[in-house]
């Protein structure tokens, strides 16, 4: 088995009618409680347990969060400390930028794939401002289907395509996204110079060196594959800052996750090669503001 296979071999457990061979069950008893146990600290580290749980109050079940597989064990534990980075991290904005004096507060989640992420906002952000309106955005007809049967606002396009037109928008959010794109310089330029809207909350996997994704091209994996599933480019920090400003966003602030407890000897770094084999590292969350300007000396665009 190579290394890179590992990578698809923590969810293959969870896909519908996924058949594991031997060796990927035999493995799998080893690496599902590490992963767990790993979660768990990083939790506790981080100090989220509470916020966990007020989350899990608002969306009891996140099993069919995604399309293509299922949200349970460990997949669903680091899930929630994902999600829990991202909600703190939205708070921290609400109290860095100036959102509390509108009647209504916009928010547009691009990639949305179960309305979970708006129902958590809408939650959390209930004594923060006035009112809060939400509208989800994906290729997906079947995430569609699900973010309205929450009787939440719902845009089937893919996330280059979308035009909102005279649409004002309070905040764009994005979680987990733009390294499915194929093209996601396109993707943020035109939201940029098109939407009506200032500010943009983006999170990614986490990588200290960019690279491109691709797994099942690298493993010959030749069956059809969804968006969904397929990461094309995980970059670092540094180059997805690059391509912010490029593209006419300017970095604000950002923060990192990571799928294992810090700056324990030993330990820390074992976790670390650990989850880069399995997964990614964590994932790193950044707050953009719109700024065109260095991205307008560019004269090539084709918008």
């Amino acid at each position: 088995m190579k290394l890179d296979n590992f990578y698809w071999l923590m969810y293959k457990g969870v896909i519908p009618n996924s058949k594991l061979s031997e060796l990927e069950a035999f493995l799998l008893k080893f690496i599902y409680p590490i992963a767990s146990w790993s979660i768990k600290q990083i939790i506790r580290q981080e100090k989220t347990r509470s916020l966990i749980e007020r989350l899990q109050k608002t969306v009891p079940d996140i099993s069919a969060q995604e399309t293509h597989y299922t949200y349970k064990g460990v997949i669903e534990e680091k899930e929630r400390a994902v999600q829990a980075f991202q909600c703190q991290m939205l708070l921290e904005i609400m109290s860095k930028a100036s959102f509390q004096d509108q009647e209504i507060f916009t928010l547009v989640d691009i990639g949305d794939s179960s309305g979970t992420h708006c129902l958590y906002f809408s939650e959390l952000l209930k004594d923060k401002v006035k009112k809060i309106e939400t509208i989800s955005v994906n290729l997906d007809p079947k995430a569609i289907e699900k973010i309205k049967s929450r009787g939440l606002k719902a845009i089937l396009c893919r996330a280059e395509d979308l035009d909102l037109g005279s649409q004002s928008t309070d905040l764009f959010t994005s979680f987990q996204m733009l390294e499915h794109l194929h093209d996601p310089v396109m993707f943020l330029r035109r939201l940029a110079k098109k939407s009506k809207g200032n500010y943009l909350f983006v999170t990614v996997p986490y990588f200290e060196k960019s690279r491109v994704g691709l797994h099942r091209i690298r493993n010959d994996v030749k069956e059809p594959v969804s968006a969904e599933e397929t990461h094309i480019f995980e970059l670092s920090p540094e180059d997805w800052n690059l391509l912010f400003i490029h593209s006419g966003w300017k970095p604000v602030f950002s923060k990192k996750h990571y799928h294992y407890p810090r700056n324990w000897p030993v330990v820390s770094l074992f976790l670390k090669y650990f989850w880069r084999i399995l997964d990614f590292e964590g994932n790193w969350g950044i707050f953009l503001e719109k700024d065109l300007e260095i991205s307008n000396y560019y004269q090539d665009w084709d918008e």
